[in-house]
């Protein structure tokens, strides 16, 4: 093996880490062929992982190392939110063993082919909701060290996670799985959760999630600057056949109408 092709063989190990997935047009944009990849497949230096997309041969692909690869070869702004966000922060409920079986992932960009294409340990599940304005749009998200060393992916902080988990509260059941995962948030930041509320776009999410902090006393909910929260005006209907709540007009299941008609 010639010296040139040796230094590209120890540079790929540098550039496809164990545990990590890359696609084929981004190793191209670093002089590696198509015809030089398929080498390497042959050799049983790479393996291909899906569609357009390479692997060390040995890797098993796990979602979080999909999801900091996918963050380290094309910024986007897509992040792990909602349920999934607070699992991994400690808030879990009903954490099947062995790990999530889905994903939640928020974000607006088009998800590129590769990423879809992958074989993981869970469904990745894709949100393309607007919650928030885009002065607001990286509020409230964080780094989340992944398995692969110094490639980490992005996460929501459990302020902006509780709030991506609300819009699909829509019947008993999903409205009590919300209440118990905030009446573990006993420690949010006030200012977060005020920065976080003004930019808020849903209405039905800005009561919902007062409600549920109400309804557990939660303290820190009265440190919450309401001046600029816009609530909207009328009723919302959240649970059908449920029970008006009177201070933020939403319907609430008749289990949670402490104040309500």
């Amino acid at each position: 093996m010639g010296v040139l092709k040796r230094d590209k063989l120890n540079l790929l190990q540098e550039l496809v880490p164990e545990g990590a997935v890359v696609p084929s047009q981004w190793l191209q944009s670093r002089d590696y062929s198509r015809q030089l990849l398929y080498k390497y497949v042959q050799n049983g230096w790479l393996k291909s992982c899906g569609p357009g997309a390479y692997c060390r041969p040995v890797t098993d692909l796990s979602w979080q190392s999909a999801m900091a690869s996918w963050r380290h070869v094309s910024p986007s702004e897509w992040h792990v939110g909602g349920v999934s966000a607070l699992n991994l922060q400690g808030y879990a409920h009903y954490l099947p063993l062995g790990g999530e079986k889905s994903v939640h992932l928020y974000g607006e960009s088009r998800v590129p082919g590769w990423v879809k294409g992958l074989s993981l340990d869970a469904d990745l599940i894709f949100y393309a909701r607007r919650l928030f304005s885009d002065a607001a749009m990286e509020a409230g998200l964080k780094s989340w060290p992944s398995p692969i060393r110094k490639w980490p992916f992005t996460i929501s902080e459990p302020e902006r996670a509780m709030l991506e988990v609300l819009p699909e509260v829509n019947d008993d059941f999903s409205f009590t799985h919300a209440a118990e995962l905030m009446q573990g948030l006993t420690t949010l930041r006030p200012t977060l959760v005020s920065a976080l509320l003004t930019a808020c776009t849903h209405i039905k999410v800005k009561r919902l999630f007062l409600f549920l902090a109400a309804y557990y006393q939660h303290t820190w909910l009265g440190r919450v600057d309401m001046k600029k929260v816009d609530l909207g005006s009328g009723k919302r209907s959240i649970v059908q056949g449920g029970k008006l709540d009177i201070t933020y007009l939403i319907t609430v299941p008749e289990a949670f109408n402490v104040n309500a008609r």
